[in-house]
């Protein structure tokens, strides 16, 4: 990751969506609009495009779909979402490698743009390279605050994952996007493909630009790119957060941009399903490190209030 480039942009002034720089997926790297990284079709898993731009006419086709809209916002050019107000504060999740330290996102606006809505951070609560996961909290005002309680987004600790669980995801993904518009992920092929619970400790599988360290994963189908980092992984049916997206294998083979194939390599349980993917990092092994962090009191005390209530 170039902190030097994160850091001489946290001090410049927010600019318009289209035109902000955009984290990778995985290592945080920054590129800017345009990039030939970015309006291709190297992120495709199965036979077709699912990101499609967020339209409220969507919202009685999926039950799920408002709240999690709602509920995410831009940070930073990347992707983060409520979690909801623990210890008196409001807290947003996005991914390490978007925020690695208070300084990152010190001045960032978060946007919850399908509410008409942005709030400053507050202040940092921490990150977690092996869970690739930053907390923040905002500013909310006091006359928001019913407002956003409806569009909470906690994670599912104690949901269960499996295979060919059914997951939708949305965040600001750039790849055929070049408006910049939210978009979400809620085709056939956005499903769960690792075995029932089954975590693993992994390096980025980015050929082009990997991060730089190992992070807990679980692997999945959905279409994703840069921008959508930070973005809520959420079971379909129940619309419970299970995860947050944090990287993908860039590019993909051809063969994965077959979804008779992605089900084959799925009724096989083919070890393509760990290099080829998407990756999430399961709520369990947040929920596991944070108690870990609890026990051992490596937490600030703000950090630990927070904790403790999300737990």
């Amino acid at each position: 990751m170039k902190f030097a480039w994160l850091l001489a942009l946290s001090f410049i002034a927010t600019p318009a969506l289209r035109s902000e720089p955009i984290p990778m997926l995985g290592s945080g790297i920054l590129i800017e609009p345009g990039s030939d990284q970015i309006d291709d079709s190297r992120y495709q898993i199965g036979s077709e495009w699912g990101k499609k731009p967020i339209q409220e006419s969507q919202f009685k086709e999926l039950a799920s779909l408002e709240r999690v809209a709602k509920g995410t916002a831009n940070v930073r050019g990347a992707t983060g979402f409520y979690l909801g107000k623990f210890a008196g504060q409001h807290v947003v999740a996005t991914n390490n490698h978007v925020c690695p330290s208070s300084w990152a996102c010190s001045f960032a606006s978060i946007a919850f743009k399908q509410l008409g809505k942005s709030y400053r951070t507050s202040s940092f609560i921490g990150s977690w390279p092996s869970i690739d996961l930053a907390l923040l909290t905002i500013k909310v005002a006091k006359d928001d605050e019913s407002l956003m309680a409806n569009y909470a987004l906690p994670f599912a600790f104690d949901l269960p994952l499996y295979p060919g669980q059914k997951l939708l995801t949305v965040g600001y993904g750039s790849a055929n996007n070049s408006r910049r518009d939210m978009v979400g992920n809620w085709d056939s092929d956005c499903k769960v493909f690792s075995k029932t619970d089954e975590f693993r400790l992994m390096d980025d599988p980015d050929s082009l630009n990997p991060g730089r360290y190992k992070t807990w994963s679980f692997a999945n189908g959905c279409d994703v790119s840069h921008g959508d980092s930070g973005s809520a992984m959420v079971d379909r049916e129940s619309g419970q957060v299970i995860g947050i997206i944090w990287t993908g294998k860039i590019p993909k083979k051809s063969e994965i941009q077959n979804s008779d194939y992605l089900d084959s390599i799925l009724a096989e349980e083919s070890e393509e399903i760990w290099s080829e993917l998407s990756y999430g990092v399961p709520a369990a092994k947040i929920k596991e490190l944070f108690l870990e962090k609890l026990v051992a009191g490596e937490l600030s005390d703000a950090a630990r209030e927070v904790v403790e209530e999300m737990l």
